[in-house]
């Protein structure tokens, strides 16, 4: 390609206009060369003249290394054909391009196996590929750490509120609410969350429901999958029986799995709970506590969570499980429906040791 700009001066000079690109054959261009080389006249026509008739597309390229031959100038500097494209180094290079390792890594793959002749060039293609994403995780890395431990208590905080609102008429009204906000923070090695639910029912005049809920948990990092916790929650719930109960735990938890797609924490520990009963007094004990925390991603749009604990102790073995179902709507709105139950193995008189609840609110994440 270097000889082009010399080709167009020429072509000036001997008042013809080049193409964009020369494209004689390499076996024309070497038999014109030969036959010039030789000096025969007649040999430099005939194999010009037939040139012309094969390539006529190449007419003035042939036209302007008669001319240097008739002048007798020095041959021109040989045009380097240009190779069409590797097709396997062309999707290489455009899955390098688009920055997916999952991509690369398969393509690099399938390019070793069609092409082994090229294996090693190929292998330092990937390397390089691999040294320079690391680098730059790094370096994302590096700044998220920065900006997490510049953070203020008040910054980096993530949530959600949520509403739903029943009513039904006839022989039996019945009007109820639920409402529930959620933050969640997260650092360099802690974490934190906390998490607020209300919900009421009067169903034909006389209240059917009214459960009121308010938790916090701290998390600290000890390796990368393992890490201690605290909680601390406080509930209200006159159908199941008390005005108040206190629970208080800490212990050790484990990231079992860990990804984009799906998570999954168990977690336990001792506990102190005191209870406030509506009609037999308050009772306190020590207990112990087993916990999961779980979450898919189903699909961009939706996301399947599960929370369980179960809080054992000498007179009364508690279980609270969550599950809900959350769809992405628009933006940060989503809807969501949601089924819990609170399980008592020696609940106060007169009341079940079952009880369930299902929800469906509206979502803002914030």
């Amino acid at each position: 390609m270097a000889a082009l700009p010399r080709l167009a001066a020429l072509g000036l000079l001997f008042g013809a206009a080049l193409p964009a690109q020369a494209q004689l054959a390499p076996p024309v261009r070497a038999m014109l060369d030969a036959a010039m080389a030789n000096g025969n006249a007649a040999d430099v026509e005939v194999v010009a003249e037939l040139a012309k008739q094969t390539n006529p597309a190449d007419q003035i390229e042939i036209d302007l290394l008669l001319g240097f031959y008739e002048r007798g100038l020095p041959p021109l500097i040989e045009v380097p054909v240009v190779p069409p494209p590797d097709p396997v180094r062309v999707m290489l290079d455009a899955a390098i391009a688009s920055g997916k390792d999952s991509d690369v890594e398969a393509v690099g793959k399938l390019a070793k196996a069609a092409s082994p002749e090229d294996v090693a060039e190929i292998d330092i293609l990937l390397a390089d590929y691999r040294a320079e994403r690391k680098r730059l995780k790094d370096e994302a890395a590096a700044a998220e750490r920065a900006r997490l431990a510049a953070a203020k208590f008040w910054q980096n905080w993530k949530g959600e509120g949520q509403i739903g609102a029943s009513h039904s008429g006839g022989n039996s009204k019945s009007t109820g609410f639920n409402v529930g906000i959620a933050l969640a923070r997260k650092g360099i090695d802690w974490s934190q969350r906390m998490r607020a639910q209300a919900d009421y029912q009067r169903t034909s005049g006389r209240t059917t429901l009214e459960r009121y809920l308010v938790e916090y948990e701290p998390q600290v990092r000890v390796s990368d999958r393992a890490f201690a916790f605290g909680l601390g929650r406080w509930e209200r719930d006159r159908m199941l029986g008390y005005t108040a109960r206190w629970n208080v735990s800490g212990g050790f938890g484990y990231k079992v799995i860990d990804d984009k797609a799906m998570t999954l924490n168990l977690k336990a520990g001792p506990a102190w709970r005191q209870t406030d009963f509506v009609r037999t007094g308050r009772d306190s004990e020590i207990s112990g506590l087993a916990g999961l925390d779980f979450g898919w991603q189903l699909s961009p749009t939706l996301r399947l969570t599960q929370t369980a604990s179960t809080i054992v102790g000498e007179s009364n073995t508690s279980t609270s499980s969550l599950t809900a179902l959350n769809a992405k709507l628009t933006g940060g709105l989503s809807a969501r429906i949601a089924y819990s139950a609170e399980i008592a193995s020696h609940p106060p008189p007169g009341v079940e040791n079952v009880d369930t609840l299902t929800r469906f609110t509206l979502v803002y994440g914030f």
